[in-house]
């Protein structure tokens, strides 16, 4: 068991790092993204300047190439440009990586000041070339006598487009290990036992090219998810994520928990009794539930308990939304129980229209597959051989024929644990239930990828992580089986 477990974990590995390839692929291949529209207002005054436009790529991290920027999203980037690398198992202040001031802190869009001498022309674009002696990067105070005052274009390996300030003509500036660097606000060394690495991360090391993209952001493999770009701007990710994850959580637990309830025992019923007038009647609606429309089913329940109930005159249920935030309507069933804006019992029955729309769902599949699952095993050999021995009917059903039946269950149920956090996003979005399928939902119409790919992140990790947990149970349903 250990070594088919130690197997399992390296192929699970494989599996993620392949889904987070494909989920960071498709997504930046996407038409849109936050930079598309820039500059399509008619007021040239309010347009974005170049460096305007470096510095909004440089925060969303689109001045990458491709494979660097998923490197980033996966690993972070602190690690480009460092020197150094911390051994502590717990890094001072969660600093792992840290860089020399230099050019690992400039970015498109800060200001600087450098003083150098010109030496030549550009042979790309035929602009001025000045290596520079010293450079301050976002400089503060009074600028020093014999200094140029720029903004930074884009940085490109070592060097430095720049637009300098008062003059129509950008530049180029370029370092060496000699040249001198003033960064005011630079992280101080921190304590702790640090391992020099810039022999191969630093601005003159094997990556050194990269080296401007030294930053703060430890990766997805780190739990680090980002911030949002729209959805919720400038919050990190793992908090929106938890706001939307209780309501979630709430959601596919009361719908998962009532359809195993129901479902179970009505296939169990419907097989033990086949061709029987409730076979029937379970077999039409499987049927019904299977192919009906998820969406339709949401919007009928809407029509009849919310609408029709309202125009009846009887106490009608709320259309959506996960509590009330303000008192009950006249003649709701909220008013007629008294329920709180915000209590339980509030959120106990707006949860009732979204439950019931995914349990008809999940038990018209699941009932259908543990009456066809059953029926298989009633026919073995050893459901005869027991019931030959004079055993109790219910006991031969319940203990040799039901537990065996749940195998092909078990594969379905578990993999409802991606569901769990993932949500149901078209019945989330119908009912207006604020939780991780509506977020999801929401985050692509805003083009909020970072949102896009940690939800893909993690109902992959889920999925794999559900298929071992399918795998492990099966052992506990049926003892015949081993991993060896």
């Amino acid at each position: 068991m250990t070594s088919y477990l130690i197997r399992r974990f390296i192929q699970m590995g494989i599996v993620v790092l392949v889904a987070t390839m494909a989920i960071y692929g498709i997504l930046n291949l996407a038409p849109g993204g936050p930079m598309a529209g820039l500059n399509q207002i008619g007021d040239r005054r309010a347009r974005f300047s170049e460096a305007d436009k470096a510095r909004l790529a440089s925060y969303l991290g689109l001045d990458k190439p491709l494979v660097l920027r998923y490197l980033v999203w996966l690993l972070g980037d602190d690690w480009l440009g460092a020197d150094y690398m911390s051994l502590s198992l717990r890094p001072a202040d969660g600093v792992r990586f840290w860089a020399s001031p230099g050019i690992a802190y400039a970015v498109g869009g800060y200001p600087i000041w450098f003083t150098g001498e010109q030496v030549g022309t550009h042979e790309s674009d035929g602009l001025p070339i000045y290596v520079a002696s010293k450079v301050w990067i976002r400089p503060t105070g009074e600028r020093p006598d014999g200094t140029i005052a720029a903004a930074i274009i884009k940085v490109d390996a070592r060097d430095l487009h720049v637009d300098v300030t008062g003059d129509t003509q950008d530049v180029w500036v370029t370092t060496s290990p000699e040249t001198e660097w003033e960064v005011p606000g630079a992280p101080m060394w921190p304590d702790g036992n640090w391992v020099n690495v810039s022999w191969l991360f630093g601005p003159y090391g094997l990556l050194g090219r990269h080296a401007h993209f030294h930053g703060t952001s430890h990766g997805v493999a780190r739990f680090d998810f980002g911030t949002s770009w729209s959805v919720a701007r400038g919050q990190p990710i793992i908090k929106v994520m938890q706001s939307r994850l209780d309501n979630t959580l709430t959601l596919m637990l009361a719908s998962t928990i009532l359809s195993l309830v129901i479902a179970i025992p009505v296939g169990v019923f419907s097989a033990v009794k086949q061709y029987s007038r409730l076979d029937y009647i379970v077999t039409t609606f499987t049927f019904f539930g299977t192919a009906m429309p998820v969406f339709w089913l949401a919007i009928m329940l809407v029509l009849i308990f919310a609408i029709k109930f309202r125009e009846w005159g009887l106490p009608y249920m709320p259309a959506g939304g996960v509590t009330s935030v303000r008192n009950p309507p006249t003649g709701s069933l909220l008013q007629m129980l008294s329920a709180a804006p915000g209590g339980p019992l509030d959120k106990a029955i707006h949860l009732i229209l979204p439950t019931i729309t995914l349990s008809l769902l999940y038990m018209a599949g699941w009932s259908r597959y543990m009456r066809a699952s059953m029926l298989d095993v009633l026919r073995q050999d050893y459901v005869r051989t027991a019931r030959a021995k004079g055993l109790v009917e219910r006991l031969v059903i319940v203990k040799h024929a039901m537990r065996n039946a749940l195998i092909p269950i078990v594969t379905i149920v578990v993999f409802t644990i991606p569901g769990l956090f993932g949500g149901a996003t078209i019945t989330e979005t119908i009912f207006s239930w604020r939780g991780m399928g509506r977020l999801y939902f929401d985050a692509l119409g805003a083009d909020d990828w970072p949102v896009v790919m940690v939800f893909l992140f993690i109902s992959a990790v889920l999925t794999v992580i559900a298929t071992l947990v399918g795998d492990i149970l099966y052992t506990l349903v049926d003892p015949r089986i081993r991993y060896n």
